[in-house]
Order: C-alpha cells, then sequence, then structure tokens
C-alpha cells in the first residue's frame, strides 16, 4: 500500500509539474531527493551537445522523467549557468599526497564555510578527476557535474546544511554527518522535512577524493508526505531540530 501512495504522489507531482505557469524549466526532483533511497542509476543521458557530455544515470524510470523538469530541459543537459559555479576554477592545481586526517580537516573546514553539499560551491582541488557521486537515486561523475547539480537543486535562498562531525571513519573512509533543510526548485518549489544525511567520502591513493555516497535517515515515503501532503505533517515523527 505504501508503494502504492508513493506512486500517486509521484504520478501528482509530475502532473504539477507539467502545468503551463511552470513549462519553463522546474528543476532537479524533489523526488529524487526525496527518493533518494534505492541505489544508482542504470539508464545513461543523452549528449549534451555543447561542453561535457551529461554524465547522469539514473536507476528508474520515474527519475529519468523528474530529470525533463530541472532546469537545463531534459537530461543530458545539465549544466548550469549559474556565476556562482562559473567563478570557481574547474581546473585548480590537485592537493595531492595529503593523509587522510589532513583531508578530513580540509573537509570539514571546508563545508563549514562552503556548505558545498548544498551549495555547489565545492573545492575542486580536493577530488580525483575520476570523482564519482551516487545516492539512492543518481550517480554521476566529476566533481563539477555533481556540484553544478546540486547548485540547481536546492534553492538557495531557503537552503542550508549544518555540519555535526566530520571524522576519519576508516583506514580510506571520511565520515560526515550533516543535517539538511530548505527547499528544492520544483514546480513551485517543494520544502523539505529536515533531516540527517551520513555522508561517506572515499580517499585514493593520492589522498584525492574519489568517491561520495549519501544515506539518508528517514524514509523515502516519509519525505514525500511532508512536500506534497502537508497537511498529514502533524502525524509524522518531527523534523530533526537544528543543531545546537
Amino acid at each position: 500500500m505504501a508503494k502504492v501512495w508513493i506512486l500517486l504522489l509521484l504520478a501528482s507531482s509530475c502532473e504539477i509539474s507539467r502545468t503551463s505557469a511552470f513549462a519553463g524549466g522546474p528543476f532537479l526532483h524533489l523526488n529524487a531527493k526525496s527518493r533518494t533511497f534505492q541505489l544508482r542509476g542504470s539508464q545513461r543521458g543523452q549528449e549534451d551537445g555543447g561542453g561535457k557530455g551529461d554524465k547522469l544515470e539514473y536507476r528508474d524510470p520515474l527519475t529519468k522523467v523528474l530529470a525533463n523538469f530541472l532546469p537545463g530541459g531534459k537530461p543530458g543537459k545539465s549544466r548550469d549557468k549559474s556565476s556562482a559555479m562559473d567563478a570557481i576554477d574547474w581546473n585548480k592545481p590537485k592537493s595531492s599526497g595529503l593523509s587522510v586526517d589532513q583531508m578530513a580537516a580540509r573537509v570539514d573546514q571546508g563545508l563549514r564555510e562552503r556548505a558545498w553539499f548544498v551549495t555547489g560551491e565545492a573545492l575542486p582541488e580536493l577530488f580525483h578527476p575520476d570523482f564519482e557521486f551516487k545516492d539512492p537515486n543518481v550517480k554521476t561523475k566529476g566533481i563539477e557535474e555533481y556540484a553544478r547539480g546540486v547548485h540547481r537543486l536546492f534553492n538557495q535562498e531557503a537552503s542550508s546544511m549544518q555540519v555535526v562531525e566530520c571524522a576519519v571513519s576508516s583506514e580510506k573512509i571520511i565520515g560526515v554527518k550533516w543535517r539538511l533543510e530548505g527547499a528544492v526548485n520544483v514546480g513551485p518549489g517543494l520544502e523539505i522535512k529536515p533531516y540527517v544525511v551520513y555522508t561517506d567520502l572515499e580517499v585514493g591513493q593520492d589522498g584525492l577524493i574519489i568517491a561520495q555516497e549519501d544515506r539518508f535517515s528517514i524514509p523515502a515515503w516519509e519525505l514525500l508526505i511532508w512536500a506534497f501532503l502537508p497537511f498529514l505533517r502533524p502525524m509524522l515523527p518531527p523534523p530533526c531540530p537544528p543543531i545546537e
């Protein structure tokens, strides 16, 4: 029964996005954000024709459909034209040779200053050229592709993150626990229920971050109900409070 409700909610979200008021191009899926609970992608986007080819992969058809409502339009046109993104030197020399502890300190400081999990304002020098990101719905390659996608997804005026903890969790893994709140740019804008995200950053032999995987503290259906059926929010567990 829960799956039926999720499908109905997703279908209704697509209908909202197709209305003429938003025909010009809403953003990357809240549903991709909120349904970020199925792993990796299996369908490759089309080539962008100008600049880099799209490196997004989608696991399920619904995610791919919702990607059509991104500000770039169809999958394969994921490059963001934000001045904030264009101001970043994506070819900055790499900070190779750092120990895992040193990298963890750089990540901790960078996230607290730049919040790139939400803003997209990453530090390219910390990432391997073959960096790969995955969450339960989407898989992408390249730090620039990831960062531009993040920047487009979140409402930059309403969204924020708080680092709870950033520390080495194993020989090659840096674990980041952080709180997310805000909104995504889907249709008229959809509010995100504040919740905790667990991010694993894998460090390669050269000391650079080669992979990132995100996991979430609440189920997809809860995020969907919060976003699409706000009158049912009193029936849900309370949102994660701000970190003091």
